[in-house]
């Protein structure tokens, strides 16, 4: 129920602030992040890092978080990221590392979300910054968010001996 809660809070949210009207502008970066969701979903599926486990099936809450939750994040997360000061930015970003991580928390509490293979709390946090830091780089130089997001998956799969 509160995966529901949270999609319909997320969707309010995003209809009153979002910048949709610009949706162009924002869709590749919506596909980066989803395609991203998307390949960690095949890649771990034998080993995962972390797993939603809600009352909903896992297919369908994956599924959530990547048609309907990431692209209302990414209109509320690109438009109001901040155009000057660098200062800003990584406080924007650490805003929003903070917003996902503590759902994150509140879903490891009541049971929805279950780490595996030697990930936890920590990695998520580090994950999340990365994330956000990736996601306006992709906005901006998709070409470099690419390679980052290449090499930092060998590095995760090498670390946490994900294999192929």
């Amino acid at each position: 129920m509160e995966d529901i809660l949270l999609t319909i809070i997320v969707l309010a949210v995003s209809f009153i602030w979002g910048d949709w009207r610009h949706w162009k502008q924002y869709y590749p970066t919506i596909l980066f992040w989803a395609l991203g969701n998307f390949i960690y979903i095949h890649l771990t599926v034998d080993k995962p890092l972390w797993r939603f486990t809600t009352h909903i099936p896992t297919s369908v809450a994956e599924l959530l978080m990547t048609l309907v939750i990431f692209p209302c994040v990414i209109f509320l997360f690109l438009p109001y990221f901040p155009k000057q000061n660098m200062v800003n930015k990584l406080l924007y970003i650490c805003l929003w590392t903070l917003i996902f991580s503590l759902i994150e928390c509140r879903a490891v509490k009541i049971g929805h979300f279950t780490y595996y293979n030697g990930w936890n709390l920590t990695y998520s946090v580090i994950f999340n910054l990365g994330m956000f830091t990736l996601l306006q780089i992709h906005y901006k130089y998709p070409r470099w968010a690419w390679l980052i997001s290449f090499l930092t998956a060998v590095l995760i799969m090498t670390y946490f001996k994900i294999p192929l």
